[in-house]
């Protein structure tokens, strides 16, 4: 399976360099179509890519073929595959069957893989990728799902606020993030170390590094664990999810606040609540960025007029109330998203959900000016 991968590296590479060598001479790119083309004839100088399935060669032009595409959204240009540094990965679209007993892979050219299936596939796969990881070998299957219609009528909305200690839910609940990153720094801290002391191309820098490699593995594996979690959980037990729509990238701008918020997952947590909600047929609404959730009151609407990131308890001036600020930034999100859901669907014989401000005229009211609700302050606890 490695020449398989350095064989789609190498083409992916070597089709890359034509592609810049031709939009240089008439600012034009090489397409898949021609790549192909192109292929048969490399395949009579370079015999030994013959020695890969056609199929997974063609998968690797139609990557290249797409990152090309992604240019015209400001993605910027590819760039070439490191044999060092860029995880081997390959797919097969066609003629792979998994064996009766769910034991071995049948691959073209590669023939029987023992596998070990984490879950029986819910309906027959249309694709396999294969791919390295530093825990081993594995493979990915792209299967149907049947989603279930979306439900009309909306019984148990939650609105849920994020920051880098807990998830808040409207209804009270304060899931606290386990901080997979914050826990394992000394760690890695260690081993970036002994990594840096290791003679370049020597064997004790290779295992160094991939010592390292395993560390950060573990971090990442430990996020998506929670992320997966928490928002199946949610999706499954509400119809109507209200989340804020951040500006992430801006905000890891702040250098004292960017690592807690990428240790979060945020936007991870949207991009997993949002297809889950889909296929469950329930309804996930993204709520305007600039309502000041934070600081408005969720029981009298007041707005205080600066809200400090280390004050933790929301107390309000009118009418007293005292609240957990993240608990009243979920409840303000239910709310407000709960009124734009409504209006947004006015055929509904739904009541609008009591709140104390209406989100519709908070909007249009603030709409191409600087307000108060511009003023938001994400809630970061370092």
């Amino acid at each position: 399976m490695i020449s398989v991968g350095g064989s789609v590296r190498y083409l992916y590479n070597h089709f890359l360099k034509v592609n810049i060598d031709q939009y240089q001479i008439d600012k034009k790119f090489v397409w898949q179509f021609d790549m192909c083309r192109q292929l048969t004839l490399l395949k009579q100088q370079l015999p030994w890519l013959t020695k890969t399935y056609s199929q997974v060669l063609q998968q690797s032009l139609k990557d290249l073929d797409q990152a090309l595409n992604n240019m015209k959204r400001g993605l910027g240009f590819p760039k070439f595959k490191s044999k060092y540094t860029t995880p081997i990965s390959f797919r097969y679209q066609q003629h792979t069957s998994i064996s009766d007993d769910f034991k071995y892979l049948n691959l073209p050219k590669l023939g029987l893989i023992r596998i070990k299936l984490h879950r029986a596939l819910p309906s027959k796969y249309t694709g396999c990728t294969i791919m390295q990881t530093t825990k081993g070998w594995f493979a990915s299957f792209v299967v149907e799902l049947q989603e279930h219609k979306l439900v009309d009528d909306i019984s148990n909305p939650v609105g849920v606020d994020v920051n880098s200690k807990y998830t808040a839910l409207s209804t009270g609940e304060l899931i606290k993030n386990p901080k997979p990153l914050k826990k394992s720094f000394p760690k890695i801290k260690k081993l970036q170390r002994q990594l840096s002391r290791k003679t370049k191309g020597s064997k004790n820098r290779l295992k160094s590094k991939h010592r390292l490699a395993i560390a950060h593995s573990k971090v990442a594996r430990q996020r998506i664990n929670f992320i997966h979690q928490i928002s199946n959980r949610i999706a499954k037990d509400y119809d109507l999810v209200l989340v804020e729509t951040l500006n992430i990238e801006g905000m890891k701008k702040n250098k004292y606040a960017a690592k807690a918020i990428a240790d979060s997952g945020w936007a991870m947590l949207a991009n997993a609540l949002e297809y889950k909600c889909q296929i469950l047929g329930h309804h996930l609404l993204h709520i305007n960025q600039w309502l000041a959730s934070s600081k408005t009151c969720s029981s009298c609407g007041n707005k205080q007029i600066s809200m400090p990131l280390n004050k933790r308890v929301f107390n309000c001036d009118d009418c007293d109330a005292v609240i957990h600020r993240d608990t009243n930034a979920a409840i303000n999100i239910k709310n407000w998203g709960h009124q734009q859901w409504m209006h947004n669907n006015k055929k509904s014989r739904q009541e609008l959900p009591v709140a104390p401000v209406d989100v519709m005229m908070d909007i249009i009211a603030n709409c191409g000016g600087i307000s108060q609700s511009q003023m938001k302050q994400e809630a970061v606890s370092l």
